[in-house]
């Protein structure tokens, strides 16, 4: 059966953006990841080895978004690859990134990019 794990408004500190001010300073991320995994076995062993341990997932996105991107969309694509690679379970990745403080002369509450893989 398969089911997902939300991670969500996890934050993290980035130096992504087409910027070069954005490449020096950084800037605040959230993000929010729906992890498609096959339930199956964890439902009838209760064994953490048969679904994906949360704070390993925290770990790997912390790693790879420290890579740094132009775009968003290109960190989000490293995210997704590593996920996928260290846990085979995972069936599909769905990744939300927000920038709450894009430079750009507006009030907003961020901008975001949504994407699966």
């Amino acid at each position: 059966m398969e089911g997902k794990v939300c991670i969500n408004k996890l934050a993290l500190y980035g130096y992504h953006g087409c910027l070069e001010e954005e490449a020096i300073a950084g800037a605040r991320f959230l993000i929010d990841a729906e992890l498609y995994v096959d339930f199956t076995n964890a439902r009838k062993t209760d064994n953490l080895h048969d679904t994906v341990d949360y704070e390993k997932v925290i770990f790997t996105i912390k790693e790879s978004f420290k890579q740094r991107a132009k775009l968003i969309e290109y960190a989000g694509e490293l995210v997704i690859r590593d996920l996928k690679r260290v846990f085979p379970m995972i069936t599909k990745v769905v990744l939300t990134i927000h920038k709450p403080s894009a430079p750009i002369s507006a009030e907003f509450g961020s901008v975001s990019v949504t994407f699966s893989g």
